[in-house]
């Protein structure tokens, strides 16, 4: 039986309505609400002005989807009789309307629709500001400016990502001297993304005068108390990396508080001195080890493994016989960061005394990076410890120190109960390099213990031809017939293995796939797709995303180096009510294998 819609778009198909606007116009009067959002995206894509007016009348339709449909329609067009309308709904209930509406007003431009922007950038009602950040990049220009720079200050992390972003989009010299200011109080990621928007905005900035200005006054503010100067140095030796050659002065203060009264002064200075992390004042910091203080002493060993210098060695040696258990643990630790192997047998006293427990996780981690065979059998030992945290690190020195001697125990590692030591193991027994454990570790992928993305880099750097093993085509076969599976989730993994698998028959499942339109295949393997530049499935990715799609999903898309991705995912992300913070450089998964 033939519904009245039903019957509506038949006789609209008959009448070639694809390419009648007029015809699309009367559907936005339909009574069905799926029909209205269809005809409201077919106009929006259609690009005919003449859609304008009845699409400005649906932005008050009672469905939230219509209401979209028409905002992302109106935006596509771009006509400023538009914008009132627009500006009526920018807080409507449904934030995906919202947001849409936004994104619209952004690409329509003009002074209303900048106005609003700036208004909604400044409320800081999120997502909606943050889209307002983005979209001032692309309609309010240099009139933009000074509220961009403002949002540089704001407590919230993802407003300054995006205004970061945003101000690269501009490349105003003015927004300069704003962002260096605004590197002290940034994570490391934050700082990536703001040298990024400053590179380019000017690839010498940091030449810059702003620039020079703000190291001397981060090299003075060094000596304020209560300053963050870990992330202090952090940021001046992504500014300048020799900005140690006019710290000077600072150095030299800092030796000088080593010698007072005040304790908190001498536990400031150390910590100073090690973040400045200059091997001039070694010495001191050997001095400090003396201190009256287990504090200033704590300090003063963690500076010494951070810098690196063999003068430490010995006196570090020294501090494991401490009765303290924290001073112990950091001397170990900084004996690992010193690489010295004259520490290798003092830390496997301290592992072998079953009294001195306490000091197994920091010694178990050094021996590991001190790579000694000699400690092999001995962190063998401790894969069978009851704390799953010690058999994670004991798995994992013994992949750093790489002696084939560990091969069996790690092996048998594959099966630990914590998926952590499993990971470990697998991660060690590629570190250690040799194929002959090729095979057991292809076998775990068909077991799904371990994920299949990260076991077959793994394979990757234990032998390049591994696709090719006999036991690579078992467990081929085995995903080969659980993608029809009738359980999806089955359909999902195996799916997932067989792109990451890739061999010339894997590939051709997933094409044939890709030819049948199944979309839950595609967004399994959409990894596979992309690293392919498989033209045909791009539409079926989109379609993926929108079916299937998840956040780590959608910033692939964004990140993949692709335009028609990157817009599904900000589609994706407006309408779950959201907004992706998308990273100023391609990620490792790029169309193409670009």
């Amino acid at each position: 039986m033939i519904t009245k819609s039903g019957l509506w778009l038949i006789i609209l198909g008959l009448l070639g309505c694809a390419s009648k606007a007029d015809d699309w116009i009367q559907i936005l009067e339909h009574p069905n609400a799926a029909d209205r959002t269809r005809a409201a995206i077919h106009l929006g894509e259609m690009g005919d002005q003449r859609a304008v007016p009845p699409l400005i009348q649906i932005l008050k339709d009672r469905e939230a989807q219509v209401r979209l449909a028409a905002s992302e329609a109106l935006g596509k067009l771009g006509d400023r009789r538009a914008v009132d309308s627009l500006i009526a709904i920018v807080h409507d209930p449904n934030v995906m309307v919202g947001l849409s509406v936004v994104e619209a007003l952004g690409n329509i431009g003009g002074e209303k629709a900048v106005e609003t922007l700036l208004r909604i950038a400044q409320e800081r009602e999120r997502p909606l500001c943050l889209s307002a950040i983005q979209n001032l990049g692309i309609a309010g220009g240099d009139r933009s400016i000074q509220a961009l720079t403002t949002a540089l200050t704001d407590r919230a992390r993802d407003v300054r990502w995006v205004t970061a972003l945003t101000l690269a989009h501009l490349k105003n010299p003015q927004t300069l001297a704003p962002l260096i200011d605004a590197l002290p109080q940034a994570d490391r990621e934050l700082r990536r993304v703001m040298v990024w928007a400053l590179s380019t905005i000017d690839p010498s900035w940091q030449t810059s005068a702003p620039a020079e200005e703000a190291i001397n006054r981060l090299i003075d503010g060094l000596k304020l108390p209560n300053q963050s100067r870990y992330q202090i140095v952090q940021v001046l030796s992504e500014m300048d990396p020799e900005w140690k050659t006019r710290a000077g002065a600072t150095m030299d203060f800092f030796v000088s508080q080593l010698t007072t009264g005040d304790l908190m002064a001498r536990i400031q200075a150390v910590e100073a001195l090690g973040q400045i992390g200059d091997a001039r004042v070694v010495p001191s910091l050997l001095k400090a080890l003396q201190d009256p203080n287990i504090q200033v002493q704590y300090i003063a060993i963690k500076a010494l493994g951070e810098l690196r210098d063999a003068q430490a060695v010995e006196p570090l040696v020294k501090a494991l016989e401490h009765r303290d258990s924290g001073i112990v643990s950091a001397a170990a630790l900084a004996l690992g960061e010193l690489r010295d192997t004259r520490a290798v047998e003092p830390l496997m006293a301290i592992l072998s005394n079953t009294e001195q427990g306490v000091f197994r996780l920091g010694t178990i981690q050094t021996l590991g990076v001190l790579k000694d065979p000699r400690a092999t059998t001995l962190l063998t030992e401790q894969l069978d410890d009851t704390s799953v945290q010690v058999r994670r690190i004991a798995t994992e020195a013994l992949g750093e120190i790489g002696d084939r001697g560990a091969i069996a125990p790690l092996l048998k590692m594959l099966n630990d109960q914590s998926a952590e030591v499993r990971w470990a193991a697998a991660d060690a027994l590629g570190s250690i390099g040799d194929a002959s454990v090729a095979d057991t570790l292809i076998s775990i992928i068909g077991k799904g213990r371990i994920w299949a993305r990260r076991m077959v880099r793994v394979l990757d750097r234990l032998d390049a031809n591994w696709r090719e093993r006999k036991s690579t085509l078992q467990i081929e076969t085995y995903f080969l017939e659980h993608i029809d599976h009738p359980e999806p989730e089955v359909q999902w993994r195996s799916a997932e293995a067989l792109g990451e698998i890739a061999t010339p028959e894997a590939s051709q499942k997933l094409l044939q796939a890709l030819a049948q339109k199944r979309t839950l295949i595609i967004a399994a393997a959409h990894a596979f797709f992309i690293q392919n530049g498989i033209s045909e499935a791009e539409p079926l990715l989109v379609q993926a995303l929108h079916q299937y799609g998840t956040e780590e999903m959608a910033l692939t898309y964004l990140n993949a180096d692709h335009p028609v991705l990157a817009r599904a995912a900000h589609i994706w992300a407006r309408r779950q009510g959201m907004i992706l913070l998308s990273s100023p450089e391609p990620g490792n998964i790029r169309w193409n294998g670009g």
